[in-house]
């Protein structure tokens, strides 16, 4: 692909490694990858600003009804998210060719492609599920120990509560790396859902230091994103889109 004024996506550099057997169709990147993503998420959002937000704000008000019905709306609401990203990824594409975005590409997703999409949202909720019980048992056991050592059980239970976050992020952490390359795998490689987070795990792990370096970078930018009034998600979520999709297309090589 060429390197044009329509298309927001710029070549990337030569591969750091080649990847092991785990996935033989990723690759490493340098460190420094995580920053270029996001710049070139804010790239794609430029290159369509005005329809970009009005994706944005129907993503957003879809999801927000949907989750204020109690434990339904919620699964339907992953679920959703799930097959909308997979569209949206095509978007993406489509701007990385020269092509323009259209409203159409948020149900992009609702064709050929719909059930792995689907089985992606399942399997999430799964593990947020179990991840979610673990750490309400493991709550549970704290505040029987504290519990029996009422003195200290203030001391016991902040200390906890920070535990319990870092533990509940270690174990976040996996599933964010199965799912992060996982739509646009399921949309452009036609991978069934548990090929697809596999894929997208060990190419994660291998480019461990770029993720971090994206990480830490747009933890910066959800605080600013936040401030006022959450209306800077409406910036944030498509160069969140756009980023997953320059990743995609740099850890595994796509013109």
């Amino acid at each position: 692909m060429n390197n044009t004024d329509n298309n927001p996506f710029e070549p990337a550099p030569p591969a750091v490694q080649t990847s092991g057997q785990d996935d033989p169709s990723s690759r490493s990147v340098p460190a420094g990858r995580g920053i270029e993503w996001l710049r070139q998420g804010w790239q794609c959002f430029s290159a369509a600003p005005g329809l970009w937000m009005v994706i944005t704000a129907i993503w957003v008000v879809v999801m927000v009804v949907l989750n204020v019905v109690p434990l339904f709306g919620m699964i339907a609401a992953t679920l959703l998210a799930m097959v909308t990203v997979g569209g949206l990824m095509q978007g993406c594409r489509a701007l990385s060719h020269g092509e323009p975005l259209s409203l159409d590409h948020l149900w992009a997703g609702f064709g050929e492609r719909i059930n792995p999409l689907l089985a992606l949202g399942g399997w999430y909720i799964a593990a947020v599920f179990g991840i979610s019980l673990f750490v309400l048992l493991l709550s549970a056991l704290i505040a029987g120990v504290a519990g029996m050592a009422a003195l200290a059980a203030l001391v016991v239970v902040s200390a906890a509560a920070s535990l319990l976050l870092v533990i509940a992020v270690l174990l976040m952490a996996p599933v964010l790396m199965a799912m992060w390359f996982a739509p646009a795998l399921v949309m452009f490689h036609h991978m069934n859902a548990l090929d697809a987070m596999r894929a997208s795990f060990f190419a994660s792990l291998r480019n461990a230091p770029a993720f971090i370096v994206f990480s830490l970078v747009y933890i910066v930018l959800v605080l600013l994103a936040s401030i006022p009034a959450m209306l800077g998600w409406l910036l944030l979520l498509p160069v969140t889109f756009g980023a997953m999709y320059s990743s995609y297309r740099d850890v595994f090589q796509q013109d």
